[in-house]
Formats: structure tokens, C-alpha cells, sequence
């Protein structure tokens, strides 16, 4: 096939500057073409196309090199300049040309490569497309041993005489495009988006192999193949998704602004009428604001994993802005519970366990007490230490009276004016709030997405297990605060089973033992805007978080900013391929008791030793 343009010298010679000074390259090419690489890797993905397939051209875009180019385009001194500045620091090269095959009678994977040799890459292909076959059974995958491996109409992308003496290998694809109609173009696009996944994570794992066995540069895991910069679709997608979640306030509008005046009215009443709680109106627009949500163009965001958890948010606020569209309806409960998910047997057996364990609360006398200033005082050592962490963020505390109690805002705590405290207690709640609240905002702050300090969709349980783990570590978790965290399961579990307010209320007092005041905060919470599920997963949190530590899960990672435990995985490969910075830890965990609670903690513990 003659070629009918070259590529341009001076073009050629930039890219390969950028490649050499691990600068990231975006290079558009003729005919509407595409290079794209992101760091110094011994390898790259090839598709040469007639007519562009856009579907097809996404899924090369997951990966962190790749070339796009228009069929005519010669390419070959390119490819040859890439592999001369990675062959620097790396013995070999690999060339994966993809093509998709639309033929609809044939949903086939075909692998072509070398006989006997390179087995690891070949075989990690094999094994990640199989997965495909999961959802999609008629997909098979074979491997063709050939020099011929490249599409039938076009010529060889390096012959294979000039790839032996150079320390390349080729590997052709074709990749059945099963994710769309082949008569009419159209995408099935649920499918699509598990295809591309598994298509990014297989060709990452036969690369890397590929890597082990021919280079002697390690890289420590797979997913240190990804992707490491963030392009210019995901970062709007999170800046936009950030920005409704801001505006729609959800907690703050469906928490009443009259609780206190309503025990009040409850208890002169002898607890026989039903409070009326009222709340703040709503200053925006659902309707609108759904509409908003669902003009964020998350299809257009390359990289799988971010697409995952964009999406995860997505959801999350489109259901907050139903409920607080059916805010005071049962509908809005019920929505929670598609939100928030119901409660696991474990965590109410975990629940009802603590609770007959410990069936009354402590009472402490004598103890000595802080107020708002003294208890100010001491947290403010804490917010020193985590402000010369993070220079560049407004750490602080602030004494007000139109808090209840204490809780943080972002970077800032809260304090009660009025607020009266166990001495005891002041080391937990600073560990808790600051160590662990204002902690993992400022961490989050600190990364290139905004939902890792706004928070990813359900971080609240993992937070709060967080939270409660580190009362424990310092060695002030207490029986109290224990039992709330099971009267809430118990008060979530009346309120499903369609137990009323004051039902739920007299369960608590009676059945369980907990102070009358305590029983109203407890059912306010749960009943607020029609019933609302979400504290129960703050036991739920701590259990799961336990578990995730006996089976020997990292620590540090968590700190990293506001998700849930579900995300993880997600977490521990963006740090693996720099996308995420490494996260300051908290102060606590350099404490001899601290490590040793740790260390009993990755044992196994029972729940309701955490207090003794």
C-alpha cells in the first residue's frame, strides 16, 4: 500500500522530547488522528483506521499510550523514534495493533502472535477477554500463532525480521465489536461500559506481564500501567458534579430547624404528640438541577475506573434531589432505602448484641468537665499540627452558638457555646473530629479530584467508621457512645418495620434504656424528612471496617479523602498510578498504645470490647 503522507520531522522530534522529560503528550495528528502518551511505558496501542469507529477508538483511550492514526498516514518512523527514547530505560517493546471486526457472525477475539513465546502476554490476553464471556456467552477467544498480525488490508506495522533485531514485539488484535449493532450503529451502551473495563484492565495486565518477563525494570503492580494525568472531560465532569451537590445542601435541608423547641413541646406533652418538625425551604430548583446533572457529559470521560465513581455520584445526587422533592412523604423513605440500602443482619445482630451487653448507659460522676473554651484550647494543638501539614488550607475552630454540640465544616470545627464535655472524652472527640473528619477533607483537598473532599457516594459510612476507630485507638471509646451507635440501628429498624415517632421513641427508652433526650435526638434523626435510613450505616461502618483490617487491609489509604469502603480497590490504584497523592496520617498513629490497639484490632476483636 503506498503511503500518502508522512508525518511531520519537527512534530516527530517534539513528541520525543516530551517523551524523554516524562512530560505527558497530546498530539493531534493528520486526518484527525491521535497520540496520546501519558508517561514513559514500554509499550503502545495501535489502530489504524479508514473511518474513524468511535466506540472503538474509547476503548483504546483508556489506556495510558496510545496511537490513533488514519490508515494512509505513515507511521513507521513514529513508532520507530517512540521505541529508540523508551528502549533508554527499557530492554524491549510492545506493539499492540487493535482492529475491530464488525462482522456479526463472528464474535471472536483473535489474537495473533509469535508461536511459543511472550505465553504470559498471550495468555493474559486470553484470560481477560474470557471475562466477557460472563455477560456475553457467545464470545470466544482465539489465538493464532502467525507473523501476519496486522488487519488483512493493510501492510505490517514493523516486519517481523526488523522487530527481532530491534526488541520489539508485535501482537495483533481484533476485537468483535459486540457492544453495538452492526446493522445499525447502535450502542448497548450498559454493555458497552463493562466491555470497556474489562478491555482497559486486560490490556494493563498483558502489558505488565509482558514487562515482568521481559525487562528488568519492575513495576510493582498492573495498575501502575494506567493512567497518571486527568483530562480536561473528567475534571469538568467533577467540578460540575461538586458544584450541584454544594448547592442542593442535602443533610442541611432535611435536618428541622425547630428540634429544640419541639422536645420542648414533646415533653410537656408526656411524650403523647407527635413533634412537628419544620424545616428550611428549599432554594433550588430539583427539576432543574436533574436536568443539570444529566447534561454532565460522563460518557465522554476515558478512563473507566473515574467514570465508575462519577457515576456513583451522579446517582447518589439524583436521588437526593428526588427526596427532597418528596420531602416529608413516604416516598422519600423509600428512595432513602434505595439510597442508603437496607439493614444487613450482621450489623442488626451487631446492634442488638452491644445493646444487651451493655444494657444501660454509664453514668460518670465526679469526673472533671471541660467547657467550649478549655475543650477549644486543647483542640487547637491538633489543628496546629495538621496546619503546618497542609500550609495552604484554613484550619480552624470557631465558637458559636448555632451548632449543636460539636461537628466540622470542611477544614473548620464547630464548638458549641454552651457545649459542657467529660474531661475524659476530649482526646476521642478531638481524634475523631479533627483527626479524622477535618483529616481526610484536607487530604481530599489536597488531590486533582473534587469529589475526594466533597465525597464520593456513601462516604459517610466509612468516615464515621473511621471516626470511631480512632476513639478506640486512643482509648476513648466508651459505652455511651457505643450504644448510640446501636440505638440508631434499632431506631432504623422500627421505623422500616413502620413503627411511628413516638413508637420508636418509647422503644428506645424502655426496651434499650436510653434517657429520654437522647431517645427523642435518636428518633428525630431517623424520622427527619419522612424517614431517613442513613444512620444505620454508622455502625455499619465500623464493622466493615473492622473486617477490612482482620483480613489484613491497608490503613493508610483510607486517610486519603471521603469514600466508602466499596471504593477501596478503586482508591488503592489511583494512588498505584499517581493519580492520587499519598495522604498525611493522623498524629495518633504514631502512639505506642495506638499501635498496639492496631495491632488487636488486625487479630480480631469483638465489637463490644472496643470499650474496655
Amino acid at each position: 500500500m503506498i503511503k500518502e503522507h508522512q508525518i511531520d520531522a519537527e512534530l516527530v522530534q517534539t513528541i520525543c522530547q516530551n517523551i524523554a522529560e516524562n512530560v505527558p503528550v497530546n498530539a493531534a495528528l493528520p486526518k484527525n488522528g491521535l497520540l496520546h502518551i501519558d508517561k514513559l511505558l514500554p509499550f503502545i496501542c495501535v489502530y489504524r483506521y479508514k473511518d474513524i469507529d468511535v466506540y472503538f477508538s474509547r476503548l483504546l483511550k483508556t489506556q495510558a499510550s496510545y496511537l490513533i492514526v488514519e490508515e494512509s498516514i505513515d507511521i513507521a518512523h513514529l513508532l520507530e523514534a517512540i521505541r529508540l527514547i523508551t528502549s533508554e530505560k527499557f530492554e524491549t517493546f510492545l506493539i499492540l495493533e487493535l482492529w475491530p471486526n464488525k462482522d456479526a457472525l463472528k464474535n471472536q477475539f483473535q489474537i495473533y502472535g509469535p508461536k511459543d513465546k511472550s505465553i504470559e502476554t498471550i495468555n493474559a490476553l486470553v484470560e481477560g477477554f474470557s471475562e466477557i464471556k460472563r455477560a456475553l456467552s457467545t464470545v470466544s477467544t482465539k489465538v493464532i500463532p502467525t507473523e501476519f498480525r496486522h488487519p488483512k488490508h493493510l501492510t505490517p506495522l514493523l516486519d517481523i525480521n526488523t522487530s527481532k533485531k530491534s526488541g520489539t514485539l508485535v501482537i495483533g488484535i481484533s476485537i468483535p465489536a459486540v457492544y453495538q449493532n452492526t446493522n445499525t450503529n447502535e450502542l448497548f451502551s450498559l454493555f458497552f461500559r463493562k466491555f470497556y473495563s474489562i478491555f482497559s484492565e486486560t490490556i494493563k495486565r498483558a502489558v505488565y506481564e509482558f514487562i515482568r518477563v521481559q525487562t528488568t525494570d519492575a513495576f510493582e503492580n498492573y495498575l501502575m500501567l494506567g493512567k497518571t494525568h486527568i483530562d480536561a472531560a473528567t475534571i469538568a465532569s467533577d467540578t460540575q458534579l461538586a458544584e450541584i451537590s454544594e448547592r442542593m445542601s442535602f443533610l442541611l435541608r432535611v435536618t428541622p430547624v425547630n428540634s429544640n423547641e419541639e422536645w420542648d413541646k414533646f415533653e410537656q406533652n408526656e411524650f403523647t404528640v407527635k413533634p412537628s418538625f419544620k424545616y428550611r425551604l428549599i432554594a433550588i430548583d430539583p427539576e432543574l438541577e436533574k436536568r443539570k446533572l444529566f447534561n454532565i457529559p460522563i460518557d465522554l470521560v476515558e478512563d473507566p475506573t473515574l467514570a465508575f465513581i462519577l457515576r456513583g455520584k451522579r446517582l447518589e445526587i439524583e436521588k437526593q434531589l428526588i427526596m427532597l422533592e418528596e420531602r416529608g412523604t413516604d416516598n422519600f423513605r423509600f428512595i432513602g432505602e434505595s439510597l442508603y440500602g437496607v439493614i444487613q443482619k450482621d450489623v442488626l445482630d451487631a446492634a442488638k448484641y452491644i445493646l444487651k451487653t451493655y444494657p444501660k448507659g454509664e453514668v460518670i460522676e465526679g469526673s472533671k468537665r471541660f467547657n467550649s473554651s478549655e475543650f477549644a484550647a486543647h483542640a487547637q494543638r491538633e489543628i496546629d499540627y495538621y496546619a503546618k501539614k497542609f500550609p495552604n488550607l484554613d484550619l480552624g475552630i470557631e465558637i458559636r452558638d448555632d451548632v449543636a454540640g460539636i461537628m466540622v465544616s470542611k477544614s473548620k470545627l464547630l464548638i458549641n457555646n454552651e457545649m459542657d464535655l467529660d474531661a475524659n472524652r476530649c482526646d476521642a472527640l478531638i481524634q475523631h473530629e479533627i483527626g479524622t473528619h477535618i483529616l481526610t477533607y484536607c487530604n481530599g483537598k489536597s488531590q486533582p479530584l473534587r469529589q475526594m473532599y466533597e465525597g464520593f457516594e456513601g462516604y459517610d459510612q466509612l468516615q464515621e467508621g473511621l471516626a470511631v476507630m480512632a476513639e478506640y485507638l486512643v482509648g476513648g471509646l466508651t459505652v455511651n457512645r457505643l450504644r448510640l451507635l446501636a440505638g440508631r440501628v434499632i431506631a432504623v429498624q422500627s421505623m422500616v418495620n413502620n413503627a411511628s415517632f413516638i413508637e420508636t421513641f418509647n422503644l428506645l427508652r424502655t426496651a434499650y434504656a436510653f434517657p429520654n433526650r437522647v431517645a427523642y435526638s435518636i428518633s428525630m434523626r431517623v424520622y427527619r424528612g419522612g424517614g431517613l435510613t442513613k444512620d444505620a450505616v454508622y455502625l455499619a461502618g465500623l464493622i466493615d471496617l473492622m473486617a477490612y483490617l482482620k483480613k489484613g487491609g491497608k490503613l493508610e489509604p483510607l486517610y486519603s479523602g471521603k469514600f466508602n469502603t466499596t471504593h477501596i480497590n478503586l482508591i488503592e490504584e489511583l494512588l498505584y498510578r499517581n493519580v492520587l497523592k499519598q495522604p498525611i496520617l493522623p498524629s495518633f498513629l504514631d502512639r505506642n498504645e495506638a499501635k498496639e490497639r492496631l495491632k488487636k484490632l488486625r487479630r480480631g476483636m469483638n465489637i463490644v470490647d472496643l470499650v474496655l
